[in-house]
């Protein structure tokens, strides 16, 4: 019996952390039946950690909640070295749909949460979230001053990428995994 346990439990927990997103690398080509999402994030203010992350997750609009659970969970993780003060820009491969801005971050986003579609075969562009000095983190949305650097990292969206239709949402809430 007691040899039959592990097996048993991997196969149970094999679900565990599935995200249906993936992070694109210049020169990925993308396909018509998933889009694109693209992002920045920059600290200005004093981080008391190493790293700072962005997370953006799948949302159902009909019920105000995330998508995910604990055994999968579709969202976008950007993180940047907090020390660093440019704008680091990520791109993802993501099942089509809405997208938020996750519960699970650190501080809310100032000027209340938001959320945008993300359409299959199209390249959007949410825009910059930045930790500020007054620790808020806001969304800068400035698709010129942005192409060029997206461009020069991600070639191959380069003319397809377009400023995400952003809307003011009630914040979701986060789900809790326990044994």
């Amino acid at each position: 019996m007691r040899r039959y346990l592990a097996p048993l439990i991997l196969v149970l927990l094999s679900g565990c952390g599935i995200n249906y997103v993936k992070q694109v690398s210049p020169g990925d080509t993308v396909g018509n039946d998933r889009a694109v999402i693209v992002y920045g994030v920059k600290v200005e203010g004093q981080w008391g950690y190493a790293k700072f992350s962005i997370l953006l997750d799948e949302y159902d609009a009909q019920t105000g909640k995330i998508t995910g659970n604990c055994l999968v969970h579709t969202k976008t993780q950007a993180t940047v070295d907090s020390a660093a003060r440019d704008v680091q820009y990520f791109a993802f491969e993501v099942p089509p749909g809405q997208y938020v801005y996750s519960p699970f971050n650190a501080n809310l986003l100032a000027g209340g949460n938001v959320a945008f579609e993300a359409a299959a075969g199209k390249h959007v562009y949410v825009g910059e979230f930045v930790y500020e000095k007054n620790r808020a983190v806001t969304l800068r949305q400035n698709l010129a001053q942005a192409k060029a650097p997206i461009d020069r990292l991600f070639p191959g969206l380069k003319g397809n990428l377009s400023a995400a239709d952003i809307r003011t949402v009630k914040s979701p809430n986060i789900f809790i995994c326990t044994p």
